[in-house]
């Protein structure tokens, strides 16, 4: 008799277990699929950045494009059909000697036609675009790889924003929520006589700027968050970005180099734009170059009868021989092609210039600020052991009788403001650092 209870008992107990596995398990999976790590956040990125796909786009347009040059040294074809509804023919006076006749000119009714052109010598016109198109086309490959490289260290730097916005709502919270304990506790000392009403007031200001400070910090995480939605080419993202603020350090400044910025991609591209311009340049000015190509047309044609179907009716001609083209005069197209081409190349050439000034100057300028901000975080770890530890000599004071409940609220605040300042010089190190890496075009630290 006790055996069934017995056995019942063990079956309930394994669904209840069961239940509770699958509960356990779907609540995992939930917050799993809630967060967000850096190399999926990166990796996302990659495939998903709209910037991303229009940098990939540019590059097979300048593979195509250096296709296209192929059409100078390749022979065209082409072919052609004609039939003719209806005609009136040309007349021609002829004397035979025994009087002038009229004899018209017969034009077949039904003509299909092949014409073949091959270029023989352009002035070396085609050589130099060919020359462009494989600059051009080296030229967006390596402006995708910048594209590719800006993306990911803007993905990360974005990624941390998001973390440290996060953590600063946090310690506004934890302030405005410490400040209202202590607006409870000046109340109720105030009715007891101990507190006055100076010391509600200025509770109440401190607790109208902190609620302040929750509305700035929250609106910013939520700005963090689609600002890293856009870079991984969506409108909002919902999960959360997990992790920690990592601990840079000084070292990292001993790898970067002023000459590491003439290998950065976007200024190599820049480079090779040049070089594809100046081909450009070289292949118009060749415009007065006679252009010499061999030609030859076959032609299957019926004037004999009107039918196009009459297989019997058709006959055969051909041609085939070499074409001299001397653009003697084109009313200035071909000059100012020319020109333009130059003037073209002398614009990439500043753009050059300038982008390889500023990158030394970010060089500089973010060395510094790196720098500054590990020095910073370094001093506010600092401030917030001394301030943890003044909250502690506050509450004892208070508790002995020798502070009031005004000190232990300043020490609290100073401890919070610790806290935000280490996290602002912890983020402020991080954007240094990747601006850093954009300026030189190097990884100078492994996020992940």
């Amino acid at each position: 008799m006790k055996f069934p209870s017995f056995f019942s008992f063990v079956l309930r107990l394994a669904l209840l277990v069961s239940f509770l596995y699958v509960i356990w398990n779907n609540s995992a999976e939930a917050s799993l699929s809630n967060e967000l790590s850096l190399s999926q956040a990166v990796g996302e990125a990659m495939q998903g950045s709209l910037v991303v796909q229009k940098s990939h786009s540019v590059r097979e347009e300048a593979s195509w494009k250096r296709v296209e040059t192929y059409s100078g040294f390749l022979p065209t074809l082409t072919g052609t059909a004609s039939y003719l509804t209806d005609k009136r023919y040309m007349l021609l006076d002829a004397n035979l000697g025994s009087g002038a006749i009229t004899i018209p000119q017969v034009v077949p009714t039904t003509i299909y036609g092949v014409q073949a052109s091959w270029p023989l010598f352009d002035g070396f016109a085609s050589t130099r675009r060919w020359e462009a198109g494989i600059s051009l086309e080296s030229a967006a490959e390596s402006e995708y790889t910048w594209t590719r490289f800006t993306i990911e260290r803007q993905t990360i730097l974005q990624y941390y924003q998001v973390i440290a916005a996060k953590t600063l709502r946090e310690v506004s919270e934890q302030n405005l929520t410490t400040l209202k304990d202590h607006l409870k506790d000046v109340a109720a000392l105030k009715r007891a006589g101990v507190s006055t009403n100076y010391d509600l007031l200025r509770v109440e200001v401190q607790i109208s700027e902190a609620e302040s400070e929750v509305l700035s910090d929250t609106d910013n995480f939520e700005m963090s968050r689609l600002h890293l939605a856009e870079l991984l080419g969506k409108d909002k993202e919902d999960r959360l970005p997990t992790g920690t603020l990592p601990r840079l350090k000084p070292d990292i400044l001993k790898g970067i180099q002023d000459a590491d910025t003439m290998e950065r991609r976007d200024l190599i591209g820049l480079k090779e734009r040049v070089q594809s311009l100046e081909f450009m340049d070289k292949s118009a000015s060749a415009y007065w170059v006679p252009k010499i190509s061999l030609v030859g047309q076959y032609q299957r044609y019926n004037n004999i009868n009107d039918r196009f179907s009459d297989s019997d009716a058709f006959r055969d001609a051909y041609q085939v021989g070499v074409n001299l083209n001397w653009n003697l005069f084109d009313g200035m197209l071909s000059p100012a092609r020319s020109a333009q081409a130059a003037q073209q190349a002398l614009q990439i050439q500043k753009t050059y210039q300038q982008t390889k000034l500023k990158a030394l100057q970010d060089l500089e300028f973010w060395k510094r600020k790196y720098a500054y901000f590990l020095a910073v975080a370094a001093a506010r770890a600092g401030d917030i052991e001394r301030s943890a530890e003044a909250v502690r000599l506050a509450k004892a004071g208070r508790r002995a009788g020798t502070r009031t409940t005004t000190d232990l609220l300043d020490a609290e605040l100073d401890l919070f403001r610790s806290k935000a300042g280490l996290v602002k010089a912890q983020m402020g190190s991080i954007e240094a650092l990747v601006h850093l890496e954009l300026a030189s075009g190097k990884k100078l630290y492994t996020f992940y």
